[in-house]
């Protein structure tokens, strides 16, 4: 198991272990964005698709928050694609609306089909709260995703109603095995060793008050290993001790994660290099979380 950087939830703390890890990245009270779960790798039999991997990908935010929408509009379209190619098993379909977990024991490639959701792995509401799948779209075509090709859409959307539970977030492990809040928004399983997925989103909740929030995430990327590079931004990252300061303790904390990867990254572009040196530098003397 490779050792990672872990950020505690609203204290800034991070420490470098190994294993399963708490905490999450996430404690910047009004930030939103995208993060990866890898489900498996050749769920699909590899004799039948070839090398395949199955992530799901969620929409990020902070605790009591939810998600009502995924849309796409001329000012911030929706889009999926991938340089592979998209498992789109016959009796699945574009959303989780028509994926009928009842054939799973029958058809198990069926639980590894790509779609859409909020909050709802299939057309009973599993995995949401609520156990309920009350999902609608507009504005589609999508005759592209269905054959295994990307998706987009600038006058489109799923919705649910602000009522319906399943767009209440609800805890997840990553890519990296760092726990967070948020709302599953779609599971793909990419067909191809290098196969890593784009996109770009227009999401729409409420927060913990009722307040209406949207936020345009203008592009992301998940990598060959789930690690997503449009996570929330993490208020004092580089206080990688939680003391409060960024200072030599950190510097040294950093120097040791380095060859952890894109996992100890703290500069948010989802690689570990020369930038989150310079970031550290950047930010040295007492964390500010505002």
């Amino acid at each position: 198991m490779r050792a990672m950087l872990i950020r505690g939830l609203g204290v800034g703390a991070a420490v470098c272990v190994s294993g399963a890890a708490w905490g999450s990245w996430f404690y910047a009270a009004d930030e939103v964005g995208i993060a990866a779960e890898v489900v498996g790798v050749n769920l699909v039999p590899p004799s039948e698709v070839g090398v395949n991997r199955t992530i799901r990908v969620w929409a990020v935010m902070p605790d009591g928050w939810r998600l009502d929408a995924i849309a796409g509009n001329s000012s911030q379209p929706l889009s999926f694609s991938t340089n592979g190619v998209f498992f789109q098993h016959e009796l699945g379909g574009a959303t989780s609306q028509s994926i009928a977990s009842g054939f799973f024991p029958m058809v198990p490639s069926l639980e590894w089909d790509t779609f859409l959701t909020i909050g709802a792995l299939d057309m009973s509401g599993g995995g949401t709260p609520s156990g309920q799948n009350e999902l609608g779209e507009i504005g589609f075509d999508w005759s592209s995703f269905e054959a295994g090709g990307s998706l987009s859409a600038d006058n489109g959307g799923c919705w649910v109603l602000p009522t319906d539970g399943q767009g209440d977030a609800i805890g997840f492990v990553d890519g990296c095995e760092r726990q967070g809040q948020g709302v599953l928004i779609g599971q793909f399983t990419l067909l191809g060793e290098t196969a890593v997925l784009n996109g770009s989103i227009l999401l729409q909740g409420s927060d913990a008050s009722g307040e209406t929030w949207q936020r345009p995430v203008t592009s992301f990327e998940i990598d060959e290993d789930g690690v997503s590079d449009a996570l929330p931004q993490v208020a004092c990252a580089a206080d990688m001790d939680s003391s409060g300061e960024v200072d030599v303790d950190d510097l040294l904390s950093l120097l040791a994660a380095w060859a952890v990867g894109a996992c100890a990254d703290i500069s948010g572009d989802a690689v570990m290099d020369q930038d989150d040196f310079l970031f550290l530098i950047g930010a040295w003397g007492p964390c500010d979380p505002e």
